[in-house]
């Protein structure tokens, strides 16, 4: 069964099934499960009530929303749990042609209990072969909705009015309204269904957050972007930062047998939504144990691609409506509760896996204290590297999933370079020299980060260096800040190369952080010194970025 087919279904009353039918046909809900029950008025109420609810049942088994839709006969729908009604003469209508009709003593029918149950009326109070006239029903005009164009209809309507000896008023009813409201309402539904499955899905994923802990981290953004476009380029993100290929590429359609690469099909209830292809990776030994994350992740990736299209196909059809909004912030609401339950795991399992690293340590060092041969010695000198690796991108994490999750705020750069600086370059070669002062950049609360790594670069790649100088440029409304040194500088293969994350490579995450932080806020950052003559950062902050201290971007 499609997936569709089992979020959102019809109990409707047979007397709109000519309605209801040509409202679902040609849409995306043309083969939604749909349960017709019998008119109310035609069997004894008790009876009734109980095959109404028989037929309710049947339909909650497979369907996780159900929309009920009832022709308006004068006996109440049980309210037996269903998630939403609709009701003629109101689902017909627009607000102000209700407003028209509506008087007392009218009484409005459609066109399928014109034609069918009209001799019954009012619920079989009297049997329609005696020749008595109706009791006082307290309706003094007749209004048929004229739904269908089949002749019966009229024809049944005028013998009712007769019967009840009032006038009979007939409105053509245009059916596009009525289709338009119904595939709003099942669009809604699909998007709570779709909601609480994503939550019964977190849930799932919360036993395994120790095994990916990272992943999780940018998972929650992928989770919570609102488009298909905007999910695929944060999926993209993810790849490439777990594993760090130099071709990403999807496809609507399945890719060739026998294509170079990895292969991902993104999936959702059994439903292939897209594909990915991954390859020329920075390390391919680790090719199997790249399969086998990526694996865990589908779901998750499925179910936020899916998301995001439900999410879209409600804006176009709900784009005028207030109720968008409110769903909107219903669905992030849950994600932010889901997204807050992740970190706190998150953040237990990375202090007990740094734990385990410090113990691991710990016998490292006390085993070298034992004699051991030339070999073995390397043996221990490996795993003590590859144990200080895994502690490094365990931190990472720490600093990753921090940023962003604060709003961005005006601060002083210049203030953070004097307090940040000095105890970074203590014990070494370097000298600063900082020249920026009062001025402001907008920026995310990690920008001490920035400064931090942007320094310990200087410390760790320029060794023999003298002077690190901080300096501040306006260009053409832009503001240019200037981080320089004297020593060896960045070899031009490697300028770009320097700015991705790098696992198991000497330079690990610094200044992938550091451009990562500044890119919140729209601010670029480059390498563009001379090699042989000293390295050379060029942070670029936009106009309206930046402003003299007090004083608004715009009289900057």
């Amino acid at each position: 069964m499609m997936e569709r087919e089992t979020l959102v279904g019809i109990l409707a009353c047979r007397n709109l099934e000519v309605e209801v039918l040509f409202a679902l046909r040609n849409s995306m809900y043309a083969n939604v499960r749909t349960i017709f029950y019998n008119p109310h008025c035609s069997m004894p109420f008790p009876e009734w009530k109980d095959a109404f609810g028989e037929a309710y049942a049947a339909l909650s088994e497979d369907i996780d929303q159900i929309c009920v839709l009832s022709c308006g006969c004068s006996s109440p729908i049980p309210e037996i749990g269903f998630s939403a009604h609709l009701r003629s003469p109101d689902v017909f209508l627009t607000k102000n042609e209700l407003r028209s009709l509506s008087s007392p003593g009218v009484y409005m029918i459609s066109s399928g209990f014109a034609g069918k149950q009209r001799l019954t009326f009012p619920c079989q109070i009297i049997s329609p072969d005696e020749q008595t006239s109706l009791p006082d029903t307290g309706i003094s005009r007749l209004v048929h909705l004229r739904t269908r164009d089949d002749g019966t209809a009229d024809a049944g309507a005028r013998e009712l009015a007769d019967r009840l000896s009032v006038p009979l008023t007939i409105v053509p009813i245009d059916l596009d309204l009525f289709s338009a409201r119904l595939r709003e309402i099942l669009a809604s539904l699909e998007l709570v269904a779709l909601r609480e499955r994503t939550m019964e899905q977190l849930k799932g994923l919360e036993e395994q957050v120790a095994d990916y802990t990272m992943a999780f981290d940018l998972l929650k953004d992928i989770a919570a972007a609102a488009t298909e476009q905007e999910v695929i380029r944060r999926i993209d993100h993810l790849f490439r930062l777990l594993f760090s290929p130099s071709v990403i590429e999807h496809s609507d359609t399945p890719y060739e047998e026998g294509v170079s690469g990895l292969v991902l099909p993104v999936a959702y209830g059994g439903e292939v939504l897209l594909w990915f292809r991954l390859d020329h990776f920075a390390h391919p030994e680790f090719f199997d144990g790249y399969r086998n994350t990526a694996e865990v992740l589908l779901p998750v990736l499925g179910l936020a691609i899916r998301n995001a299209r439900t999410y879209q196909r409600l804006l176009d059809a709900n784009r005028e409506k207030d109720q968008e909004i409110t769903t909107r912030k219903e669905v992030q609401d849950a994600l932010s509760l889901a997204n807050k339950k992740l970190n706190i795991l998150t953040a237990i399992t990375r202090h007990d896996i740094l734990n385990d690293i410090m113990v691991a340590a710990g016998y490292i060092d006390l085993a070298s204290d034992f004699p051991m041969t030339d070999e073995v010695k390397t043996y221990f000198s490996q795993v003590e590297e590859r144990v200080s690796a895994i502690q490094r991108k365990i931190e990472f994490t720490r600093d990753y999933q921090d940023m962003g999750a604060q709003s961005p705020s005006w601060q002083d750069i210049g203030s953070y370079i004097d307090s940040i600086a000095p105890d970074i370059l203590k014990g070494s070669s370097l000298s600063l020299e900082n020249e920026i002062r009062d001025i402001e950049i907008f920026a995310d609360p990690m920008l001490g980060k920035v400064i931090n790594n942007l320094c310990q670069n200087a410390v760790f790649h320029a060794a023999s260096a003298h002077h690190l100088r901080w300096r501040a440029l306006e260009d053409s409304g832009d503001l240019v800040i200037i981080v320089a040194d004297d020593g060896p500088g960045v070899p031009d293969e490697k300028k770009e190369s320097i700015f991705r994350p790098a696992f198991g490579r000497s330079h690990g995450f610094g200044l992938y952080l550091v451009s990562e932080i500044l890119s919140i806020t729209g601010i670029i950052i480059a390498e563009t010194g001379t090699a042989g003559e000293g390295a050379e950062f060029h942070i670029m902050v936009p106009s309206g970025g930046w402003r003299k201290a007090g004083i608004p971007p715009a009289a900057s």
